[in-house]
């Protein structure tokens, strides 16, 4: 190699040499700078690094405290994170869980909720957003989304938002409204039907059910009844189908009735007070109306699921209830005033009905003495030519001097009615006397309402016939009386108890008593004795039971005399027809019974006579037939033996002996067939 090139690589060398320790002092310079710059870096790190997490830290803070529920999205609905709030709103156990937010949107608002996520992937935000969900435990809220998207270079990865339950805010809104819709729906109404049915389909409605009734309770017949329904407890023509009426007290609905207190069942088939109307209702809300401490109407709506109800709704319906009782219990008022008023205008024109057909003759005044009401019988005893609508507001101020003429006692007649028009009092049955041979009898009955005087009413009847029935009546009964009285059959009338109660003259002549020893006495326990007194029980009981009787008993009077008597008795009634007793016909057939006695043995001694005339007759009968049969034996005999000799008169003649025996002895025997004839048993045959 030459120098030159030695020469030039030495410099060149020398060079590099130069420019690396140059390279290398700026090199340790900059190195320098650069541990500084690190240092100064790293310290900057560690404080924003302790910024970051102080920040992280606080932010974590906020996000966990937050009151509201705060939930993060990805774009597919997956959720990222939440708070502890929608943790609890939306039914989770842990804060990061693998769920897409579109599971819990209902059906019915598939279509707004997506519309909402395309208005917030536009717009980058979304306010009021209020939707229905149902959470991870099945539970359906109304929620309030406030949301706004998270971006990443201009792109948007996630959404975020705050989410609020307004379930009680959105159902005490709807609640109000209904409530304000009952309250405009019966204003002006006044018949409880058109009311109660106006508040059944208000709250069938708003309990999203299609059973809803209204009772109204009668508290003084112990009930209530359905007046009023929605739904399927209507028929076609606005009527209530299977339309309950319930003993307060009965059933769930009796018991609200009877306790006053709401009851929400949530299953009504483990409940025994249950009672199905036109199907099953698991669930079942009753809610009473009270007014003045008084329940007066339940509302009962029901559910064929179980757990439909909520708490929220039992409130609702209690203020519903207080909401409208006045308005149900006007509306019950009203309908009974008019019940009651019809009644009355029936109960009226039934009364005008009664008068107008009365056989007794009716005034009415009003205080002032004008004419009210009367009849055409009153018109006919008073000889009044108008008919009786026609004396309606007439005064009767001068009506006693205007109608004297017809009366016995003209003056007497007018001084008693001003009499007791002055009195005012009750005056009943006061008699009069007509010139016409008529009586009357006039009531006088004052109508006060408190102390406030309304006027009278007047009653005539006729009672001719009455008093002249009376007076012979009187008659009749003296003439029976002594007839009674004088009788020679002892009469007696006692209770149930065997008391004596009345007796004649004759039955005292037959006992030897006075009337006031017997009176009130058992009769059995006087005169009989312990046979008769078993045979008057047996017999008194006979009659106790309707029969009549006859039967004789031994007695003793009260000189302790033996006597019999025969008693036929017979069941003693009242006007009603009840057995107040019995009545005996007493007759003393003691010297009868002797003379049965005597004759009775004048009929034993007959018998022995004639037994004993039957006997001889028997005897005389053999004795005398005994030679008949000799005669007749000893005439064959000769006949026998001279037959050959006998000429033919003496064989006529010995003919004639024969017949003469036989008939001597039918003699015979018809004398012992009569004497027999008596003891022979008869046998009677028609001829």
């Amino acid at each position: 190699m030459s120098e030159k090139k030695i020469d030039i690589l030495i410099r060149a060398l020398a060079r590099e040499k130069a420019a690396r320790k140059l390279a290398e002092s700026i090199l340790e310079k900059k190195a320098a700078e650069l541990y500084k710059a690190k240092q100064e870096l790293e310290k900057s790190f560690s404080e924003l690094e302790l910024l970051l997490n102080k920040t992280d830290s606080q932010l974590q803070g906020v996000f966990e405290n937050i009151v509201d529920a705060y939930l993060i999205m990805d774009m597919n609905f997956n959720i990222v994170k939440m708070n502890k709030s929608a943790m609890l709103m939306l039914g989770f156990d842990q804060q990061k869980v693998d769920f897409n937010l579109v599971n819990m949107v209902l059906p019915k608002d598939y279509k707004r909720a997506n519309k909402s996520f395309q208005d917030l992937i536009k717009k980058g935000s979304l306010t009021n957003f209020e939707i229905e969900i149902k959470t991870n435990k099945n539970k359906v809220l109304i929620v309030h989304i406030n949301a706004s998207i998270i971006y990443q270079n201009n792109v948007p990865v996630a959404a975020q938002g705050i989410i609020r339950d307004i379930t009680t805010q959105k159902e005490t809104e709807y609640a109000n409204n209904v409530i304000n819709e009952i309250a405009k729906s019966i204003l002006g109404k006044e018949d409880i039907n058109v009311v109660a049915s106006k508040i059944t389909e208000q709250i069938a409605t708003y309990l999203k059910t299609d059973y809803c009734v209204i009772y109204t309770i009668n508290h003084s017949e112990n009930y209530l009844e359905q007046i009023a329904a929605s739904g399927d407890k209507n028929d076609k023509k606005g009527g209530i189908i299977n339309k309950l009426k319930l003993e307060i007290g009965n059933g769930i609905v009796g018991t609200v009735a009877k306790t006053g207190k709401s009851e929400l069942i949530n299953d009504t088939s483990k409940d025994p007070r249950y009672i199905t109307d036109i199907k099953l209702h698991f669930s079942s809300l009753t809610v009473p109306i009270i007014i003045n401490n008084e329940t007066i109407a339940i509302i009962n709506s029901e559910h064929i699921n179980k757990n439909h109800f909520k708490k929220t709704q039992l409130d609702t319906l209690k203020n519903i209830a207080k909401i409208i009782g006045n308005k149900i219990k006007n509306a019950i008022d009203s309908k009974e005033h008019h019940i009651a008023q019809k009644k009355l205008l029936q109960s009226e024109e039934r009364l005008r009905m009664l008068i107008s057909s009365l056989k007794t003759g009716l005034l009415f005044e009003d205080e002032n003495r004008k004419i009210v009401l009367t009849n055409s019988k009153f018109c006919e005893m008073f000889e009044i030519q108008a008919k009786p609508e026609q004396l309606v507001g007439a005064d009767c101020s001068n009506a006693a001097s205007q109608s004297m003429h017809l009366f016995e006692n003209p003056n007497e007649f007018v001084e008693r009615i001003n009499h007791i028009l002055e009195k005012k009092e009750t005056v009943l049955s006061d008699e009069v006397l007509m010139v016409n041979g008529k009586i009357l009898e006039r009531d006088f009955i004052p109508l006060f309402n408190q102390d406030n005087y309304l006027g009278h009413l007047w009653n005539y009847r006729d009672v001719t016939l009455e008093k002249n029935f009376a007076k012979s009546l009187d008659v009749q009964r003296q003439k029976y009386s002594n007839i009674i009285a004088n009788m020679n059959l002892g009469l007696l009338e006692v209770n149930n108890k065997d008391e004596i109660l009345m007796c004649n003259q004759s039955f005292l002549k037959m006992a030897g008593y006075t009337e006031n020893e017997l009176m009130g006495k058992k009769a059995g326990l006087i005169f009989a004795d312990k046979d008769s007194q078993n045979k008057i029980k047996i017999e008194t009981q006979k009659r106790l039971n309707g029969y009549s009787n006859s039967y004789e008993i031994s007695v003793k009077n009260k000189n302790k005399e033996n006597r019999t008597w025969l008693i036929s008795g017979a069941p003693n009634y009242n006007l009603n027809g009840d057995l107040i007793g019995t009545i005996g016909i007493h007759l003393d057939i003691t010297e009868n019974k002797k003379l049965q006695l005597e004759k009775d043995q004048l009929v034993n001694i007959l018998k022995i006579k004639n037994e004993e005339l039957s006997e001889y007759a028997q005897i005389v009968s053999h004795d005398l037939k005994s030679p008949l049969r000799h005669i007749s034996a000893i005439s064959s005999w000769i006949k026998e033996d001279n037959q050959e000799h006998l000429k033919p008169a003496s064989l006529e003649h010995f003919m004639h002996l024969d017949k003469t025996l036989e008939h001597m002895e039918e003699l015979i025997s018809g004398v012992l067939k009569y004497s027999s004839i008596n003891t022979e048993t008869l046998t009677d045959e028609s001829v």
